[in-house]
């Protein structure tokens, strides 16, 4: 006969890990903006923090199709972050922020895109 001198808290300790690891690998990948070496980049003066739109991704839509800016995605908008100066989004290889205005809606105030 052959005693086993290990614990009973490994096995739920391994079969922990175990599981663990499963649900780890389930987990969707996060929201991750371009990485690139070149970009150009915009900035915009803006004359009023008002008359925005309802939230980020909206805002970065509605800049997309009356922005003036060539090439700015008009779909498939993302957020990555949000700070005390507003939220950043992207869609492919463009990276927009985005500032909170008086009345609580959203403007694009500036952006860049991967070259």
């Amino acid at each position: 006969m052959i005693v086993s001198r290990w614990s009973p808290a490994i096995p739920v300790l391994l079969a922990s890990l175990g599981l663990g690891a499963c649900s780890a690998a389930a987990a969707p990948a996060p929201h991750r903006p371009p990485t690139c070496s070149k970009f150009s980049g915009f900035e915009l003066s803006l004359v009023s923090n008002q008359g925005g739109q309802p939230s980020p991704v909206k805002a970065a839509e509605w800049f997309a199709a009356h922005g003036g800016v060539a090439n700015i995605p008009s779909r498939e908008w993302s957020k990555v972050s949000q700070d005390n100066q507003g939220v950043t989004v992207y869609s492919g290889k463009t990276v927009l922020h985005i500032l909170r205005g008086a009345d609580g809606t959203w403007l694009v105030d500036s952006g860049k895109q991967c070259s």
